[in-house]
């Protein structure tokens, strides 16, 4: 979901009373986003009241995309020196829904494009939903993601500069 404020730490007791798990928060000021894991979308929305968190856009994801899924390697546990870590917002209606195969090729498609871009961008993982996909990027520029998004042939909506980040153990 996209947040109106970076996410602040919740107590366990209140996560847990709601059904509620935090996977990833990413922060930019303004610019910030969180993926939980809930039992249903009404456990989900009562944590969100209770937790008094101001969300400006809710999606559910439908599937996690990955170099792996593809064929390729996963990024390592941490950016590689001179990487910064940005959230891409591409607008791929329905990609969520399509069928493995689709999803393999969009995978494929991106590793081939890191490779021939070389060690200045790492692909961490996609969030996919209903109307596009918040794809997890090590770069060292925003530029490099635009070139990455011409040769993969990949949309390129929203880019956003991590400056905070915590992915719970």
């Amino acid at each position: 979901m996209e947040l109106a404020a970076p996410l602040a730490p919740s107590s366990d007791s209140l996560l847990q009373s709601h059904g509620v798990a935090v996977d990833d928060a990413l922060s930019s000021g303004a610019d910030s986003y969180a993926i939980f894991t809930a039992d249903d979308t009404a456990s989900l929305t009562a944590y969100l009241a209770a937790a008094a968190i101001d969300v400006d856009k809710v999606s559910e994801v439908l599937f996690v995309n990955s170099p792996v899924i593809g064929g390729g390697q996963s990024s390592g546990a941490i950016p590689k020196p001179g990487h910064q870590v940005f959230v891409i917002e591409r607008p791929i209606p329905g990609v969520g829904f399509f069928g493995l195969e689709k999803k393999q090729r969009i995978s494929r498609n991106s590793i081939s494009a890191m490779e021939k871009l070389g060690d200045i961008i790492e692909w961490d993982k996609s969030y996919l939903t209903s109307e596009g996909t918040y794809c997890l990027y090590r770069a060292d520029s925003p530029a490099t993601l635009r070139e990455h998004g011409a040769l993969a042939g990949a949309p390129i909506g929203k880019i956003t500069q991590v400056t905070q980040s915590s992915v719970p153990q």
